[in-house]
């Protein structure tokens, strides 16, 4: 199999990641947080090594971080079977890595996909790996496999431990994995000198190469939240976004990244708290669990029961504006349900859920602009050019729009629950309030404990 010339700047490469690109960064994602980018040395030699938990969304983050980087990523051997996927493959820059479990033949493949592992990285491209090796929907980093640590070491040698290799750990979090308009944080390390391994890789390659990897774990599992609990790792999953509002107010101001940092201060109380006293969290798990019970039944979400009553005089306003604006929710509703509809209804139904968020992406930035050229087309031969083209202009704001007034219409939906439980079942609104209160008055003492 040839591998192409992956370790080359493209130009062809660069236009279709700058197309996808401006869909990634501005449009299927509402916000994306780059923290600690001063971490990624200036040295031309590097690996960088990602958590896995959102299949191909992962490399697309870190692709879209690098912005004029054109790295190189690897992946499992069995998508590149058909010879069009992996000439397409190639192109995007990704290379197969074979394991036993492909068949103990095709393990001599990776002697060609290692010697061009070391161009990759000799010229300077960037080579980006998942060393956790498949990917997962938990908030916790998994063991890491050698490979990275066997290509850090194999090309050192290879170039007679010259190069300087460093290894780049970055942490990703989603706050919702499926969701479209969701947030993304990527958080940077610090780089990791391959060379103060290269004394024992000498001695012992084997010692060396599971150091590397043990230290690559250490320093890449702060960067993220990481539950490593499993019997309260959907309590302290919860807790993270129920006590949020609070551990904020007990952290100084972090910025963009505050979030992450509230969440990962939330995590690893709540841990600490399981290793020297698990039984207070075993009454505080079936709170939780009875609360959001009961928010389910009513169809809200915790973040209505924290925002506390809204006023009716809010209410009207915020239903008003949504009346006026209408029109414009309308107007990209039409224009866009179709495309928006296919992309989330495959989407939804991807057998992994590790990549619903993939076809979501994919589907949406192939339909949308597809649909839009033939819709804008139809009304160049029905109206006018000039009128098309400022039609096709509007479409993509307008969905933006129609996306926004939705999420709108239900928290005014969710505020209206809430009321209307208030008010017709006086004793069911109060226990919901009373069991939010003790959740947050518990986590208190627990926070105050173990700070």
């Amino acid at each position: 199999m040839k591998l192409g010339k992956v370790e080359r700047w493209s130009l062809r490469y660069f236009l279709l990641k700058s197309w996808v690109g401006f869909w990634h960064n501005n449009i299927f994602y509402r916000k994306i947080i780059i923290l600690n980018k001063e971490n990624i040395p200036r040295d031309k030699h590097l690996i960088f090594t990602i958590n896995h938990q959102n299949s191909l969304m992962d490399a697309l983050a870190l692709l879209y971080a690098l912005r004029w980087k054109q790295p190189v990523f690897l992946a499992r051997s069995d998508i590149f079977k058909k010879n069009f996927i992996a000439r397409l493959l190639f192109f995007v820059k990704i290379l197969p890595i074979y394991r036993i479990r492909d068949g103990f033949d095709s393990l001599k493949n990776n002697d060609a996909v290692f010697l061009k592992t070391i161009e990759v990285i000799k010229n300077g491209r960037g080579l980006a790996l998942l060393p956790e090796g498949s990917h997962e929907g938990i908030h916790r980093l998994r063991q890491l496999k050698k490979g990275f640590a066997r290509i850090a070491f194999q090309t050192e040698e290879a170039n007679e431990f010259k190069l300087n290799i460093k290894i780049v750990p970055v942490g990703l979090d989603y706050d919702n994995y499926e969701r479209f308009r969701s947030r993304l944080i990527l958080n940077f390390g610090k780089a990791i000198p391959v060379s103060d391994f290269y004394d024992q890789y000498k001695e012992s390659p084997v010692k060396a190469i599971n150091s590397l990897k043990a230290h690559l774990w250490e320093k890449l599992h702060p960067l993220i939240v990481h539950i490593e609990s499993d019997e309260f790792y959907d309590l302290i999953n919860e807790l993270r976004y129920i006590y949020r509002y609070r551990m904020l107010e007990q952290l100084p101001d972090s910025g963009d990244g505050k979030e992450l940092i509230s969440d990962q201060a939330t995590v690893r109380i709540l841990s600490e708290c399981e290793k020297e006293d698990r039984s207070l969290l075993l009454p505080l798990k079936e709170k939780v669990a009875t609360y959001l019970d009961k928010l389910k039944s009513i169809g809200i979400s915790n973040k209505y029961v924290e925002k506390g009553r809204s006023s009716i005089v809010n209410l009207v306003f915020s239903l008003l504006a949504l009346i006026i604006t209408f029109p414009v929710f309308l107007y990209g509703f039409i224009n866009n349900y179709i495309p928006f509809r296919i992309a989330v209804s495959i989407g939804n139904n991807v057998e992994d859920p590790q990549f619903i968020s993939s076809f979501k992406f994919g589907l949406s930035r192939i339909l949308s602009p597809l649909f839009h050229i033939i819709q804008s087309v139809i009304v160049g031969l029905l109206v006018s050019w000039p009128i098309a083209g400022i039609y096709f202009v509007s479409l993509l704001p307008a969905a933006l729009a129609a996306y926004y007034w939705y999420e709108k219409l239900q928290e005014i939906k969710g505020c209206l629950k809430l009321c209307r439980l208030n008010r017709s079942e006086k004793s069911g609104f109060t226990e919901i309030l009373d069991l939010h209160r003790e959740i947050i008055r518990d986590t208190d003492e627990i926070v105050k404990r173990f700070k």
